[in-house]
């Protein structure tokens, strides 16, 4: 099998679904298909040994203003497309999965004549350039973790003016995505929930969605043998997103002993200040600690070594941090939303209600007043997270939707 995978961003430190790219297409070369991938920038880490890779440009020009570019890069807003991505953010508009899906258009074209694929897998970017490609006569499916109707929604809910309003809903290229995945022949998506939430949001079949949980390497993250702290907390996540829930998170820290402290893997201020702002509120300094960006040894030894990961979301598409922790042998207490009430069973942590900081506090007491609880815990979360999300596990199950779809497909030719 040959499959073209298509990704907007593809660094595994720009979000989620740049790890999905780099494990999944390794795995799924394990098991014979044959990558190509098609990416922009942030680029992945090198595939080469499993994949081959056309690396697309983007000057990334949201948020920039144009005195600060330099020379080089005002050059290069010669290029068409660089030029529309240019004006569109002028207006607001974050254009970067439009625009990748309109510049690879001929390159897609292209490759389809020359490898005969199977099947071109989109990962999240449903631009308006995917359209175009149901012409190729190749079966074209995405993965989703959650509509972007749950970030829109969540960044309106932190707007107080109109203006600030408008520009989110200018933001967020909802009806594109609505269009472009009902015109496809499949979707993935990543936890039973997730079924529901994209049939409602953008209005298509449940029929053409599949459930396959994340993956994760379960050989590298797992318990490291360092003797685990008393009463330290475990953060990881964008305390920038509001989703994350982190000042419900800071909140709950200040209904526990003085003793038990935060750590929370993300940046600090100048970087970044929402946290910092709860922080400072709260009073809390002394008993938080910010790690800063980490490689994978130290995020793993974070969690060999800390008593409880915290997750406080409003909502999750897949909650990797909690499947993290728990191949890591380190229970979770988390919020019972989304994906995170199939992802953390109760024999792996305990979930509570979202926005709630004392019931946040009771769950973090509960485990941190039985030990025995944590350890019992943190066996059952290596034993589930070995079964349900190693990449080997994602990859049989991905390569089945593709079967699926593929057959789908030609009998409707």
């Amino acid at each position: 099998m040959k499959a073209l995978f298509l990704l907007y961003r593809g660094n595994p430190f720009c979000g989620g679904q740049g790890i999905y790219l780099y494990n999944l297409t390794r795995e799924l070369s394990r098991l014979g298909v044959e990558i190509d991938v098609i990416v922009g920038p942030p680029y992945p880490d090198p595939m080469e040994e499993w994949a081959h890779v056309y690396e697309i440009e983007n000057l990334h020009l949201w948020m920039v203003k144009t005195s600060s570019l330099p020379y080089e890069r005002l050059k290069r807003l010669l290029v068409p497309w660089n030029f529309i991505d240019y004006l569109l953010t002028r207006f607001h508009v974050f254009p970067e999965m439009q625009t990748f899906s309109m510049r690879i258009l001929p390159m897609v074209r292209k490759l389809v004549k020359e490898n005969n694929y199977d099947i071109i897998h989109d990962i999240q970017t449903l631009g308006w350039g995917t359209i175009p490609m149901k012409g190729f006569n190749v079966p074209i499916i995405t993965t989703v973790h959650h509509p972007l109707t749950r970030d829109r929604d969540a960044d309106l809910m932190r707007e107080s003016n109109f203006w600030g309003k408008m520009t989110t809903i200018l933001f967020y290229p909802i009806r594109m995505q609505r269009t472009v995945i009902n015109s496809i022949d499949g979707v993935i998506t990543s936890f039973k929930k997730g079924v529901d939430e994209l049939a409602g949001a953008f209005k298509m079949k449940k029929e053409k969605i599949s459930v396959v949980y994340n993956g994760m390497d379960v050989d590298l993250f797992k318990y490291t043998g360092e003797k685990k702290k008393e009463n330290e907390l475990l953060f990881v996540g964008n305390t920038e997103d509001y989703k994350k829930g982190i000042q419900f998170l800071l909140e709950a820290l200040t209904l526990l002993p003085e003793d038990v402290s935060l750590t929370i893997v993300d940046e600090g201020p100048p970087q970044k200040t929402n946290a910092t702002k709860f922080v400072n509120k709260y009073n809390l300094g002394n008993r938080v600690t910010f790690t800063g960006k980490v490689d994978y040894d130290r995020l793993v030894s974070l969690y060999s070594t800390s008593t409880i990961l915290v997750m406080s979301s409003l909502y999750e598409g897949f909650g990797l941090p909690a499947a993290e922790a728990m191949a890591c042998e380190t229970p979770v207490v988390a919020t019972a939303v989304g994906a995170l009430k199939e992802i953390v069973p109760p024999e792996c942590g305990i979930l509570v209600p979202p926005e709630n900081p004392p019931a946040l506090a009771e769950g973090i007491t509960r485990l941190l007043n039985d030990r025995e609880l944590r350890i019992k815990m943190g066996k059952k979360g290596r034993t589930w997270t070995e079964k349900n999300y190693a990449w080997p596990v994602a990859a049989r199950n991905t390569l089945q939707v593709y079967h699926d779809v593929i057959r789908r497909y030609r009998r409707k030719k």
